[in-house]
């Protein structure tokens, strides 16, 4: 799972697509207190993060990755209260 993080950095806008990253990443992100649910939430950058934004008031970006599977599971792990 390491190898699939991603700095913010290495992202680039995708030419046809605002919502879209080159390469395609996927974020875990942190819900702030009171959320309902799950405390952390992943899926497609930025898509899932703005999709977020709206639902709760904000979320943290917590991590990035290049692999949808690296983000769930480290989702699944930061609600389950592993450590990192």
């Amino acid at each position: 799972m390491q190898n699939d993080l991603l700095e913010p950095s290495q992202l680039k806008p995708h030419p046809d697509n605002i919502y879209w990253t080159m390469p395609k990443s996927w974020g875990v992100w942190k819900l702030p207190p009171g959320a309902g649910g799950k405390k952390y939430r992943y899926g497609i950058n930025p898509i899932r993060g703005m999709e977020l934004e709206k639902e709760y008031g904000r979320a943290s970006l917590m991590a990035l990755y290049s692999s949808q599977v690296s983000a769930r599971l480290r989702a699944v792990e930061l609600n389950a209260g592993l450590p990192k």
